[in-house]
């Protein structure tokens, strides 16, 4: 059984569909009770595929449904790494047995002790050897450094824009690759830097982007939809028995309040207002610094918010509005806690091609606040129209691979990885070159500054 609150604040215009839906609300209360407690009998005692030919329909539909999703990328510039990771190519395609041969030296400019805290320890206080990085990494013919004294001898030296730290050399090793690492958008590449970074600076300079677009040399993204080798047995003509199946945390998932946020930087005007005018029409707990309960979650991406398993609906409000920044909020706080993301952030055309289809909720669908408030009510209305937004299950799988919440971070590999795989073909980013991955008038929405969200 599914119960919903109605809107908090309704006006006059919406009355009437208010009415329309609280029928419907009522006609499946009834039935979702009759389906509940019928589940409860038969969930365990009756098979989900009566013969072969019915599983074999099952396992052809599933390729279809991955081949499906596949072909809107197969158009997609990347690198051989970016095409085992965004296309489903399989790593042998680019096996090199000469290149599996050698051992690799990966030097991490100046931040290692920083950045191995969540790439190597995952914020964990014991200490990880840095090979132990590998050992879910499809190659393992790699070492890392963090000391300068190798940078002559490093096969890759990866810098990361953030604190804008340099290289100052005058001389390279003309077979190193030098690599740029940003996990952020690029309203934030160099937020931590003490000194004012241009394009012209950094012109010539690097051979490899890192970052968590799919067109990177190194891609290393927040999260990815991979496909499953078989479907889930689950069956889809039981609304009832398939969402209980398939979500996550469905045990503990309550319907008095349908939406929560995890948030810690209050300064994005534009996603604290969306929180404030959303609110005013449906109830929405805030979790992290932003709360009112600053106990509720505060260390943020350290450590699991099990609170988090509790909702429906997710606020996936990222800090800024750019070309394929999807973070963790989308991946972890959404996708692996059962809930449907609400997504304001990446274009909606790029969501369409990197999440799993038809799972999520973004506010450029909508015309107002009212209009989402309304249609999240309506989905929470009953089983149907929640296995709507979770029939991905079936096919997919979505994975977080930032070290965040105590996932595991493949940053490491990815390097590695790069190196075994990407075609060794000379390539230096010249100034045009680099405004593809840092011109935020090309690849973020300005409008994101505004702080009607809907405006």
């Amino acid at each position: 059984m599914v119960l919903v609150k109605t809107l908090k604040k309704p006006n006059a215009r919406m009355f009437i569909l208010l009415v329309l839906l609280s029928i419907i609300f009522v006609y499946f209360y009834n039935n979702d009770m009759h389906k509940e407690q019928s589940l409860m009998r038969n969930l365990d005692s009756k098979p989900l595929y009566k013969n072969s030919m019915e599983t074999s329909r099952e396992l052809k539909e599933h390729k279809q449904i991955i081949e499906k999703y596949y072909e809107k990328r197969k158009n997609w510039e990347t690198s051989h790494l970016g095409s085992i990771l965004f296309k489903n190519v399989l790593p042998n395609t680019y096996l090199d047995k000469e290149r599996q041969k050698r051992q690799y030296l990966i030097l991490i400019w100046k931040h290692w002790n920083w950045l191995s805290q969540r790439h190597v320890n995952n914020y964990h206080r014991s200490t990880r050897s840095p090979r132990e990085v590998l050992d879910y990494c499809s190659v393992k013919n790699c070492i890392f450094s963090g000391h300068d004294e190798d940078f002559q001898e490093a096969d890759a030296v990866v810098i990361h824009l953030q604190k804008g730290v340099i290289p100052n050399v005058t001389t390279r090793n003309p077979k190193q690759r030098w690599i740029y690492l940003s996990d952020e958008s690029p309203h934030n590449t160099f937020s931590l830097s003490r000194f004012v970074m241009t394009l012209t600076k950094l012109s010539g300079m690097f051979n490899w982007t890192m970052t968590y677009r799919s067109d990177s040399d190194v891609p290393v993204p927040y999260g990815r939809t991979i496909p499953l080798v078989q479907p889930l047995l689950v069956n889809l003509d039981d609304p009832v028995a398939a969402v209980r199946q398939l979500v996550p945390f469905w045990d503990k998932k309550q319907f008095t309040v349908l939406a929560a946020v995890l948030i810690s930087n209050c300064a994005v005007k534009s996603r604290m207002k969306l929180i404030s005018i959303l609110g005013s029409y449906i109830d929405i707990e805030v979790h992290g610094r932003c709360a009112e309960n600053k106990t509720s979650c505060p260390g943020h991406f350290r450590a699991d918010c099990e609170v988090l398993n509790r909702y429906i609906f997710y606020l996936a409000l990222e800090n800024s509005k750019c070309r394929q920044y999807l973070t963790e909020k989308v991946f972890n706080n959404a996708y692996h806690k059962g809930a449907i993301p609400i997504i304001m952030g990446a274009p909606l055309e790029d969501c369409q091609k990197l999440l799993p289809p038809n799972s999520f909720l973004h506010v450029d669908n909508y015309n107002s606040p009212e209009e989402l408030a309304l249609h999240m009510l309506e989905i929470a209305g009953n089983y149907e129209n929640l296995l709507k937004y979770h029939k991905w299950r079936k096919h997919f799988s979505v994975v977080g691979e930032h070290g965040f919440f105590k996932t595991k971070s493949y940053h490491l590999c990815r390097i590695c990885e790069a190196l075994n795989y990407n075609d060794n073909k000379e390539k230096v980013y010249r100034q045009d070159d680099l405004e593809l991955y840092f011109d935020k008038k090309v690849l973020c929405d300005s409008k994101y500054a505004r702080e009607d969200p809907f405006g």
